[in-house]
């Protein structure tokens, strides 16, 4: 027989400054969209000794919660995710089952995937940069198969009779997990192709008008935390607002 442990109201999320830090910013915009009682503690270096003492990866995020009375960590995007659905009673995933695996399915896919994107694309909410670099071959893959994601999640969730104009209909963990892709193409100009991805291109402008993304955007930029090792990787960046 199986027990529910116990779960205290004391919990807190750790974080990387928000402007450079895209595996923050997903625990984080679910947190602020949803509203949720967690504290969000953010932290300036990678690495540091304050961060190795209290999550076994040394990376974060990672959310402190209270478990019958125990302070449990949890050191992961995706996992901090499915925690908070237990914590709280939001919707994590959607409620059609068909919908459901979908959407775990293209989390998963982002959680482990994409590493050429990942790596010419650095995290910098406030950047711009003026002069679109040349993507390699297989950077360019990724962004093709992102963008047809996009499109075919939103061209499912149009036909729901709740369309929100989230990827499947409402916002979800899938949401989040792609958020900081959004930031990336903002960040970078990458240009989406309207007559090939429609449906992607709308999803783009509707996670940038949302007022929760504007917050982000707006603590990201007044961050005073400058990491060089992120900033100038390629000519012409400048440092902006965001401006829908």
């Amino acid at each position: 027989m199986t027990t529910t442990p116990v779960l205290g109201s004391n919990h807190t999320l750790l974080t990387f400054k928000q402007n450079y830090s895209s595996w923050s910013l997903r625990p984080i915009i679910f947190i602020r969209k949803h509203k949720l009682p967690i504290k969000i503690v953010s932290h300036n270096i990678i690495g540091s000794e304050t961060v190795k003492a209290k999550t076994p990866t040394a990376l974060l995020p990672a959310l402190e919660m209270e478990v019958a009375g125990k302070l449990v960590i949890i050191p992961d995007s995706l996992a901090i995710l499915e925690t908070l659905g237990d914590l709280f009673p939001v919707q994590i995933w959607p409620q059609d089952a068909l919908l459901r695996a979908k959407a775990r399915t293209i989390s998963a896919e982002m959680h482990s995937g994409f590493p050429n994107l990942r790596n010419d694309m650095t995290c910098n909410l406030r950047a711009r940069y003026t002069r679109t670099p040349k993507w390699s071959q297989a950077t360019t893959a990724d962004i093709h198969r992102i963008l047809t994601i996009w499109h075919t999640a939103r061209a499912e969730a149009s036909q729901l009779p709740n369309d929100d104009g989230w990827l499947f209909g409402s916002f979800t963990a899938a949401d989040a997990m792609y958020f900081p892709i959004v930031t990336r193409f903002l960040t970078y100009g990458v240009e989406i192709d309207e007559t090939k991805f429609p449906l992607a291109k709308a999803y783009f402008d509707h996670v940038l008008r949302d007022e929760t993304v504007r917050e982000i955007y707006e603590t990201a930029y007044n961050e005073e935390t400058v990491v060089e090792v992120f900033e100038g990787i390629y000519p012409g960046q400048t440092k902006e607002k965001l401006v829908v």
